[in-house]
């Protein structure tokens, strides 16, 4: 995890204040969105073994040939969405006995199943399903030999609510951990704005004009103040060690024990939040979308809040009820919130979160994560995803798979 000095928060607010001055009001989406997992760069080159001992990833305890539901069969053919051609050569390198079709998946749902539809019966795995790409119900249930599915993003909530998928009919590994760093920028770029105010000083330049805002009850030094993470995994231990160089007392919560880092000065179990909640500054959202965690932020934990605390939550919309939030920022019982929106289609233009004073809204994943030197996080991405294709058909012990019926 990055530990940072407190010298190091002039940094972090500079990267607010570009992510702010970006946009062109602060309560409304970017057009952009953020880097999807299959945006072009250069083909990834490294020792995935590296990268694998780097970010911490889990290997499994058994491997594909024992644990693979049904049965492990030596794949013959793999449907593989990609983003350009020359990406799938470079796949095949690594299981050079499997068939690969690469399919671009893109237009309507009709136009992506009927893509795969010649292939989809003989898939053997389906490689970098995302929202109505390759994990479809149409497409799962058509495939009929179907033994691994691998997600390139980390939340993998869309394909295991497919009903087979939850049941565990299928191996399914995601990219978790891997998009952290990024994630966990967004929540930190996002808490130190509006912590500091950043967000009102947006609207004098908008309005081009000098004058002090109105803070309120903002305006806030961050040393000293109390963050509490909701979800203390991959995504989560990463915000809380970057609050814990600027200062904060964090605490948290997770699903599976009290165990935390030495930085966390309290773990708490999922069924503690309504209790913490109150004790904390900045409430971060980083856990997976479970039907525990759906809208498990409503009118009556936002209540339980401190008044003028401040919410983020760049993960998922599915965690928040939005008219709940809206109603909790104009009476002020939350201070600012800084959200980002899972289907933008879902916000039309004119919505009444536009409104809704105090807040930042950003789309899925916000800017793309640029860092200095070393991979991109799309980059190794399709490193680990390369090399778990490559494990699989090999009958291997597999990397970051998802309990199914967890949900992650």
């Amino acid at each position: 995890m990055r530990k940072f000095a407190p010298s190091v928060r002039c940094c972090l607010v500079s990267i607010a204040l570009l992510a702010l001055c970006l946009g062109a009001d602060c309560a409304q989406a970017q057009s952009g969105g953020g880097q999807s997992a299959a945006a072009a760069g250069p083909i990834p080159e490294g020792d995935v073994t590296a990268l694998i001992k780097q970010e911490g990833l889990v290997e499994s305890g058994k491997s594909a040939r024992e644990m693979t539901p049904g049965g492990w069969v030596k794949p013959k053919m793999m449907l593989v969405a990609i983003d350009r051609p020359e990406r799938l050569a470079w796949l095949q390198s690594a299981v050079p006995d499997v068939k690969l079709v690469g399919v671009y998946q893109r237009g309507t749902l009709a136009e992506k199943e009927a893509e795969v539809a010649p292939y989809i019966a003989d898939a053997d795995a389906l490689v970098h399903v995302a929202p109505d790409v390759l994990c479809t119900a149409n497409n799962i249930k058509a495939a009929r030999k179907l033994k691994w599915i691998h997600d390139l993003e980390a939340g993998a909530e869309f394909c295991i609510n497919l009903p087979e998928v939850k049941a565990g009919k299928f191996l399914f590994s995601d990219s978790q951990k891997l998009w952290s760093e990024g994630v966990a920028d967004n929540t930190i770029a996002m808490m130190v704005a509006l912590m500091r105010g950043t967000d009102l000083f947006v609207r004098m330049d908008m309005d081009q004009t000098i004058k002090q805002p109105a803070f309120g009850a903002r305006g806030w030094q961050i040393e000293g103040r109390t963050l509490l993470v909701v979800g203390l995994g991959g995504i989560g231990t990463e915000v809380a060690s970057m609050a814990h160089g600027l200062g904060m007392k964090v605490i948290a919560t997770r699903n599976s024990s009290h165990d935390g880092p030495d930085y966390v000065d309290y773990v708490g179990l999922a069924n503690e939040l309504p209790d913490l909640i109150g004790k904390a500054d900045v409430v971060a959202m980083e856990a997976p979308v479970t039907p525990e965690t759906t809208g498990v932020f409503n009118a009556a934990m936002f209540a339980r809040m401190k008044r003028g605390a401040i919410f983020i939550d760049v993960t998922r919309d599915e965690h928040w009820i939005k008219p709940d939030l809206i109603a909790a920022l104009r009476s002020g019982q939350v201070g600012a919130a800084g959200v980002g929106i899972t289907n933008p289609a879902a916000i039309p233009d004119h919505d009444p979160i536009f409104s809704a004073p105090n807040l930042i809204v950003e789309t899925h994943g916000g800017a793309p994560s640029a860092p200095v030197g070393g991979s991109t996080t799309d980059q190794k991405v399709w490193l680990v995803t390369r090399e778990n294709m490559r494990r699989y058909a090999n009958g291997e012990k597999m990397l970051s798979l998802v309990d199914t019926a967890r949900g992650y």
